[in-house]
Formats: structure tokens, C-alpha cells, sequence
């Protein structure tokens, strides 16, 4: 079971530690009711640029902890996530700075056009 999110973007949120609201953290504006929409206009690109720096300042090494994690196993538990020093919160941090990346490269690939998002709630 998990939560997606479309649009101009796709990809699943991470089950357990990542909140369909994850988009406001770069811009986005919630658009209608049902599933969460979001757009984030054209124009937010150095917003993103600096909410991803502040994300990697603020977890530390938890950002490449959960990316060797993941290039190393299959999946993640509590034990995993101690073999690797990965905390919750940094796995939460990992997951919401994949998604603005993946915002940011779609704004910069489109110039001029805002991306939109719907998330699953």
C-alpha cells in the first residue's frame, strides 16, 4: 500500500515517514479538494535550491546514510536502519529531498512552465 503523487512529476511517498504535504515544503500551493493538488510556479526554482541546502545542513550525513542504505538493501527495517545510522527523521529528510529534487529538475528542464502535482491522500 502506498500514496502517489502525478502530474508533471510522478513518483510514491514514503510509506510510513513522508506526509502527502510534502510539496508545500518547496512552493507548491494546494489547488482543489480529494487528492492534495499542487502547483509550483516557474519561479520558485531558488526557493527549491535553498529548501534542499537547508535540507542537507539541517540532517547532517543522514542524507547519504539513507542513500547508502538503499544502494545497499533491498528494502529497510529498524535493523537496517541502525547497520546504517539512518534515524526516522533522516529518512523523512531523505524522502522530501527526493521529491524537491525531482521538482527542481522539472522546473529547470521546463523553463517558464510551473509544475504541477497531485498527491494521493
Amino acid at each position: 500500500m502506498g500514496r502517489y503523487y502525478s502530474g508533471d512529476i510522478e513518483g510514491k511517498f514514503m510509506f510510513a515517514v513522508q506526509s502527502s504535504d510534502a510539496p508545500a515544503r518547496f512552493g507548491a500551493e494546494e489547488q482543489y479538494s480529494g487528492y492534495i493538488d499542487y502547483w509550483v510556479p516557474p519561479d520558485a526554482i531558488d526557493e527549491i535550491r535553498n529548501e534542499l541546502d537547508s535540507i542537507t545542513k539541517l540532517s547532517g550525513d543522514q542524507i547519504e546514510r539513507v542513500q547508502k542504505m538503499f544502494d545497499n538493501e533491498n528494502g529497510y527495517n529498524d535493523d537496517t536502519m541502525k547497520k546504517y545510522g539512518v534515524t526516522k527523521q533522516g529518512l523523512s529528510e531523505y524522502a522530501d529531498y527526493q521529491l524537491g529534487k525531482q521538482i527542481l529538475e522539472f522546473l529547470e528542464k521546463n523553463e517558464g512552465y510551473g509544475c504541477t502535482i497531485q498527491a494521493e491522500i
